[in-house]
């Protein structure tokens, strides 16, 4: 596999502009990649599963991106619903949308999953729930920077976040599920956690550890019933990559962008398929297998 950490590209003005190489491995299989989420809108728009009756689900990180997109789904597919996320403006009023829109009940829990009490409250919220049939482990944030040379407030946020919080919240599920012999749990993990990239080292690691952790736990649930997914998306529309200061979106061929609905689609349908590692876009799977073959 070609260096991608030294990728080169050709700027309009004829500078040469060094990717960095999170952009740089992302690039495989651009061609492809925009086929692919039209594909998977028109194929998932009718194979979705309905629920059972009153069945709720739970997702983490609601108040915008993957998390909102997958709250809208599963509104329109007709789960009850419980929305976790900070900011309470947003959430809240995404709650009283749904619920108007699709006669649904959506209850808004406003927490931060880096803070130890706020885990453990919406563990007991998630462990309440009688008839919880899904829950989205979606929660994330990035940090930026040399890992040596970053403040580590926002690293050892990032693993309380992607990790801590997700096994807890899952832990938490998980009971009930196995006594009701049904019920799944997705955890959005990324594409980088095959990868080992400078810079992104605890992004990695944490999004790492969410597929290894769901494909063990879905062995483990084997006849059980309940369904485990890693979600592994590449580059979405969703904010996330604003909040990057180092990330410049203009760098990345806007072939490489999936929307967010689209990837809610190709989760959902591969969970109803019992598909573990979901990579929703052709993209993403070339990339895997170039950083695969060089780990």
């Amino acid at each position: 596999m070609t260096d991608t950490s030294n990728a080169l590209i050709t700027s309009t003005s004829g500078k040469e502009t060094q990717l960095n190489s999170k952009q740089a491995v992302f690039s495989v299989g651009a061609a492809v990649a925009a086929a692919a989420a039209l594909m998977l809108i028109r194929r998932t728009t009718q194979r979705l599963a309905k629920p059972s009756s009153s069945a709720t689900a739970a997702v983490t990180g609601a108040s915008s991106g993957i998390g909102a997109a997958f709250a809208r789904k599963l509104a329109a597919l007709g789960y009850d619903l419980v929305l976790v996320a900070r900011r309470g403006d947003r959430l809240e009023a995404l709650a009283a949308e749904l619920a108007a829109a699709y006669g649904i009940r959506a209850e808004a829990l406003v927490a931060d999953l880096t803070d130890d009490d706020d885990v453990e409250r919406v563990a007991g919220a998630i462990a309440a729930i009688p008839n919880l049939d899904l829950l989205v482990n979606n929660a994330g944030m990035g940090a930026e920077g040399r890992f040596y040379q970053a403040d580590i407030g926002p690293q050892v946020d990032m693993i309380r976040l992607h990790v801590l919080a997700s096994v807890r919240l899952a832990r938490a599920a998980l009971p009930g599920m196995v006594e009701r012999g049904r019920g799944g749990i997705i955890n959005v993990a990324s594409v980088a956690g095959f990868m080992a990239l400078p810079e992104d080292v605890n992004y990695c690691a944490t999004k790492g550890y969410l597929i290894t952790f769901s494909k063990a736990l879905q062995l483990e649930l084997t006849g059980a019933g309940v369904r485990v997914q890693a979600l592994c998306p590449g580059f979405t529309h969703t904010e996330f990559h604003d909040d990057l200061r180092e990330f410049d979106k203009a760098r990345t061929p806007k072939i490489l962008w999936m929307p967010a609905e689209a990837v809610v689609e190709a989760s959902l349908r591969g969970l109803a398929r019992g598909e573990v590692v979901c990579i929703p876009w052709r993209a993403g799977r070339s990339s895997v297998s170039q950083a695969s073959a060089t780990g």
